[in-house]
C-alpha cells in the first residue's frame, strides 16, 4: 500500500502534466517519461506499491553529476538544469516569466522553449544548460561544485546569466524554483527499507536579511543578489487533496495573479511538498547581460561565520578555480591518450570517466555511485581502484586499496552463512548477500597494483600478512564438497542467490594465483602453500566447468557454453554473461589455466552470447530487463582479449553512444552511464518492455573503470609478465581510426611491470605502412604489433629485418622504432 507522501506525490505530478496548458508546472524529465507510456505494472518485489515506484524514480534514473574530488556529497544536474544536493532536502531550478503577459517559460516542459546541455568540456566537471524561450530570451546556467575557505568544504553553485540573443531590448523575471523531488527522484523506499535521504520538505523557509532559505533542519540555497520576489508555499490547512497543492503553488499565482505569494515560511506535514519561487527583475538592451548567483552549501554549514566564509569568494573566482584544479588533474597529470580525430571523442571520455570516479571517491573509498550505490563494495572497488591506478591516478588507488580494502577484512571468530569470518573481505554487502566473490577481487586488486607500483614501493609486502595470506587460506578453506565456493548472491546480475556462480570460483583462481606471485615476489615461507591452493581451485572449477558442458551435450545442446553456474546446467540466457570474467579482467586464457578444453569453450560462449544477446549492447533481460553498458564494455574487453578487434570495437560503439542518449531531441545523460541502460531510452521509446525494468546509479563508478580499463588495453596492454613478459602495441586501434597524417600516442603509461611504457604510431596510406616510436618501455620487454591495416609483407625494428610468421609482428625489446608494411 502506498504511503501518504508517495500517493500525493504521484497525484499531484499526473495532475500537473495532464494541467500544463493551463498552469504549467516544472514536472521531472523522468516522470514525463514515466508518463509518456504509462503502465500500473510495477516491480512489486521491490516496492509496496506504484506510486511507491513512481516516487522512487524506478525506471528513468538518468542525470549528469557535479563534485568535488574525494568528498562525501555530489550534486545531480537534471536535464532542465535542475540541481539535486544528493543528502539535502531539495532541488533547485530555473526559468524565465513575463509579468506583463503572464507567460510562464518552464525548461522542463517542451513546450516552454528549446534546451540545450552540454559538459563545458570532458576534463570539466561543469554543466552547461542554455535555454530559449519563443519569445527570444536565452538565459545560460553553468553549475559546478568547488571547496570553500580553508577548511575546503563544499559548495555547488548555480551562475545563471540572461541574455537576449538577437540585440533586441527584452525584460521580465528570471526565477529559481525550490521543489522536494529532483532528477533522483521523490523519495526512495523499498522492501528492504533501503533508502535515500528523505527528501520530504515538511518546513521551508525564506531568511530575506541572510540571503538564504532553511529546508527543514538544514541549509538550502543563498543568493549572492536578494530576489525582488519571492513565495513560500505548503499546505496550512493539512489537506489531503491533490488538487490543493495546484491550487496553492507558485505557478498557479504566477500565472493566475503575476506575482507568488510573498510568504517567509509554510510547512506541509501532510505530503512533505512545500515549495517556493523567487524571482529578480531583468531589463535587457542590445547585449545586456543579467546574471545571478546562487550557491547551494552541501557540506556541512551552520551560524553567521560559516556564511560569511561561504560567501566570501566571488563566483568568479571560485569558478576559475575549479577551472585550474581540474584542468591541472586531468590533462596535466595520469595517462594522455592521443587518437586521430575520427575516434577524437575517445580520449575525452577518458577524461570525462577519470573525473566521475575521483568525484565518487569519498576519503579514498572509491564508491559505484552518488545516490543508492552511496558506500562500498570490496568488487566495485577493486575493479575501480585498478582501473585508477593504471589511468594514473595511483594515490587514489593506493588509499583505497591499501587503507580501505583492510578496513573489510574481518578478523571475528563467528561464522557468515557456511563460511568463516576470519580472513573474509567484505563489509555489510558482502556479509548479508554472502558475496564470496569479494576475496578474490581483494586478492587480485592487491597483487595487481603491487606489479603496477613496482618492487621499490613494496606495497605487496606491506599488506601481505594478514590481508593476502589469509585471505588466501579463506578461499582454500571455504569452499563446498567439491572445491567450489558456495551458493551466494555475489555480482547479483548472474543469477539467484541460491546458487553457486563460476564467477566466484574465476576470481578465485585469480586471487589465489596474484596471491602466490606476491609471495613469491616477498619471498614468503607460504608460496608453495599458496600455489597448492590454487591448483586446487583450478582443478575443481576447470572440472566443474567441463562436467557442465558435459551434461549439457548429453541433454542434446549443440551449442558449447558456459552457464552462470554449475546448478544452471543448459541455462541458456543472459546471466552467462559472467564467463566474459574469464577474459577481461582476469586473463585466465593467457596460459590457458584450465585447460584447452575450458579455454575453447570460453571462447565459443562469447560467441554465443554476442549472437543471442547483443543488439548494439548486451540485452540482459535475465536480470534487470535492459541494457547492461558495462557489461557491454566488458564483452568488448573480452573480444579485445581474445582476439576480434571488430565486435571489440562495434561494442565500443555502442556504449559511447548510451553514454549520451538523446531522448525527443533532448539529452538524457552528458557522457556518463547508469549501471543499467533502459529499452525505452536507448531506442527513443521505439522499443517499451512490458514488464518492469530495473535502473541503478549514475555515474556508474564500475562502467566509468570499464571504459578506462578499455581504451587503455585497445591502446596496449602486457601479458605473459611471470615468464615471458611483452606488450601488445595498438591491438585494438582499428583501421579506420588512422587516416594518413594522424597518429596514436600514448606516454608514460603505468604498466604491470612497474615501469612506464609510451609510444607513438603513424599509418602512412599510400605507403602502405606503419611506423611505431617507442618512447618509454620497461626493460626486457619485448613487442607484439597485430597488423590490422593487411596481411603483413615485411617488417623491421631498427633498422634491422625482423622474421615475419603472420600478422602478429613480434619486436625484440628495447627496439626504438619499427615498421611494418602490409599489402
Amino acid at each position: 500500500m502506498a504511503q501518504t507522501h508517495e500517493w500525493m506525490f504521484y497525484e499531484v505530478m499526473w495532475r500537473s502534466w495532464a494541467g500544463r496548458a493551463r498552469i504549467p508546472y516544472p514536472v521531472p524529465w523522468w516522470a514525463q517519461q514515466a508518463f509518456r507510456r504509462w503502465s500500473d505494472a510495477f516491480d512489486a518485489g521491490t516496492y509496496d506499491s506504484k506510486e511507491a515506484a513512481f516516487a522512487s524514480n524506478a525506471l528513468y534514473r538518468y542525470w549528469s553529476m557535479v563534485g568535488v574530488k574525494d568528498h562525501r556529497q555530489e550534486s545531480l544536474v537534471g536535464q532542465a538544469g535542475e540541481i539535486e544536493p544528493v543528502y539535502d532536502k531539495y532541488c533547485l531550478s530555473f526559468f524565465l516569466f513575463d509579468p506583463r503577459t503572464g507567460t510562464l517559460r518552464l525548461p522542463q516542459l517542451p513546450e516552454g522553449g528549446g534546451v540545450e546541455q552540454r559538459m563545458e568540456a570532458p576534463h570539466l566537471p561543469v554543466v552547461l544548460t542554455t535555454f530559449r524561450t519563443p519569445e527570444g530570451v536565452e538565459f545560460v546556467q553553468r553549475t559546478f561544485t568547488t571547496t570553500v575557505g580553508p577548511r575546503q568544504r563544499d559548495v555547488t553553485v548555480a551562475r545563471v546569466t540572461v541574455g537576449s540573443p538577437t540585440g533586441e531590448a527584452r525584460e521580465g523575471l528570471l526565477c529559481a524554483a525550490l521543489m522536494p523531488a529532483g532528477p533522483s527522484g521523490f523519495q526512495r523506499h523499498d522492501r528492504d527499507g533501503h533508502t535515500i535521504t528523505d527528501r520530504r520538505l515538511t518546513w521551508l523557509r525564506h531568511l530575506p536579511d541572510e540571503r538564504r532559505v532553511e529546508t527543514n533542519s538544514g541549509w538550502g540555497p543563498v543568493f549572492d543578489t536578494a530576489p525582488d520576489l519571492y513565495g513560500v508555499y505548503g499546505n496550512p490547512d493539512g489537506s489531503a487533496d491533490p488538487d490543493a497543492y495546484l491550487a496553492h503553488s507558485p505557478f498557479h499565482d504566477l500565472v493566475m495573479g503575476g506575482k507568488p505569494n510573498g510568504a517567509l515560511a509554510a510547512e506541509d506535514q501532510v505530503a512533505g511538498l512545500c515549495s517556493a519561487v523567487f524571482g529578480w527583475h531583468f531589463r535587457l538592451a542590445r547585449s545586456d547581460v543579467f546574471e545571478v548567483g546562487v550557491r547551494l552549501p552541501v557540506d556541512r554549514w551552520s551560524g553567521p561565520a560559516d556564511l560569511a566564509e561561504l560567501r566570501a569568494e566571488p563566483v568568479e573566482r571560485l569558478e576559475s578555480a575549479n577551472r585550474d584544479f581540474w584542468t591541472a588533474k586531468l590533462l596535466g597529470q595520469g595517462v594522455q591518450p592521443r587518437l586521430p580525430r575520427a575516434v577524437g571523442h575517445l580520449p575525452g571520455l577518458f577524461r570525462q570517466a577519470r573525473s566521475q570516479l575521483l568525484i565518487l571517491s569519498d576519503r579514498g573509498e572509491i564508491h559505484p555511485g552518488p545516490t543508492v550505490y552511496d558506500s562500498f563494495w570490496i568488487r566495485d572497488a577493486s575493479v575501480e581502484a585498478t582501473a585508477c591506478s593504471l589511468a594514473g591516478d595511483t594515490a587514489l588507488a593506493g588509499h583505497q586499496l591499501g587503507t580501505h580494502h583492510p578496513l573489510r577484512f574481518n578478523q571475528g571468530r563467528g561464522r557468515i552463512g557456511p563460511c568463516a569470518e576470519y580472513g573474509f573481505y567484505g563489509g555489510p554487502h558482502e556479509k548479508d548477500a554472502h558475496e564470496w566473490d569479494s576475496n578474490g577481487q581483494a586478492l587480485w586488486a592487491i597483487g595487481r597494483f603491487d606489479r603496477t607500483s613496482g618492487p621499490g614501493a613494496g606495497f605487496g609486502a606491506k599488506l601481505y600478512v594478514p590481508y593476502v595470506r589469509d585471505a588466501a587460506r579463506w578461499i582454500r578453506d571455504n569452499r563446498d564438497g567439491v572445491g567450489l565456493l558456495h551458493p551466494g548472491w555475489s555480482a547479483e546480475h548472474l543469477g539467484e542467490s541460491g546458487k553457486r556462480h563460476f564467477w566466484d570460483d574465476l576470481w578465485a583462481l585469480a586471487g589465489l594465483y596474484e596471491a602466490a606471485r606476491l609471495a613469491e615476489r616477498v619471498g614468503a615461507a607460504e608460496t608453495a602453500e599458496l600455489w597448492a591452493a590454487y591448483d586446487d581451485m583450478a582443478r575443481a572449477t576447470g572440472d566443474a566447468i567441463r562436467w557442465v558442458i558435459g551434461e549439457q551435450r548429453s541433454h542434446g545442446a549443440w551449442e558449447t557454453y558456459i552457464p552462470t553456474g554449475p546448478d544452471d546446467v543448459g541455462r541458456l540466457d543472459s546471466t552467462m554473461i559472467g564467463a566474459a570474467a574469464y577474459f577481461h579482467p582476469l586473463r585466465l586464457h593467457m596460459g590457458s589455466k584450465l585447460g584447452d578444453e575450458v579455454d575453447r569453450a570460453a571462447r565459443w560462449t562469447l560467441d554465443t552470447m554476442y549472437a543471442r544477446f547483443v543488439t548494439g549492447g548486451y540485452r540482459h533481460e535475465a536480470a534487470w530487463n535492459a541494457y547492461g553498458p558495462y557489461l557491454t564494455l566488458q564483452l568488448a574487453h573480452a573480444y579485445l582479449l581474445a582476439g576480434d578487434p571488430g565486435r571489440a570495437d562495434a561494442l565500443l560503439g555502442w556504449a559511447v553512444g548510451a553514454a549520451s542518449p538523446v531522448v525527443a531531441g533532448r539529452p538524457a545523460a552528458l557522457g556518463a552511464w547508469n549501471e543499467q541502460h533502459a529499452f525505452p531510452v536507448a531506442s527513443d521509446f521505439a522499443e517499451v518492455p512490458g514488464r518492469p525494468w530495473y535502473m541503478g546509479d549514475m555515474p556508474h563508478g564500475w562502467a566509468a573503470a570499464e571504459y578506462l580499463l578499455l581504451l587503455r588495453d585497445i591502446l596496449f596492454f602486457e601479458a605473459d609478465e611471470d615468464h615471458d613478459p611483452h606488450v601488445y602495441v595498438a591491438p585494438g586501434v582499428r583501421p579506420h581510426w588512422v587516416p594518413g597524417g594522424e597518429r596514436v600516442a600514448v606516454d608514460a603509461a603505468p604498466t604491470l611491470f612497474g615501469e612506464p611504457f609510451g609510444y607513438r604510431l603513424t599509418h602512412d596510406p599510400a605507403q602502405r605502412t606503419v611506423t611505431v616510436d617507442i618512447t618509454r618501455a620497461p626493460e626486457r620487454v619485448r613487442f607484439v604489433y597485430p597488423c590490422r591495416f593487411g596481411t603483413v609483407r615485411s617488417a623491421s625494428a631498427d633498422g634491422r629485418q625482423l622474421a615475419v610468421t603472420g600478422d602478429d609482428v613480434r619486436v625484440p625489446a628495447g627496439t626504438v622504432q619499427f615498421t611494418v608494411a602490409y599489402g
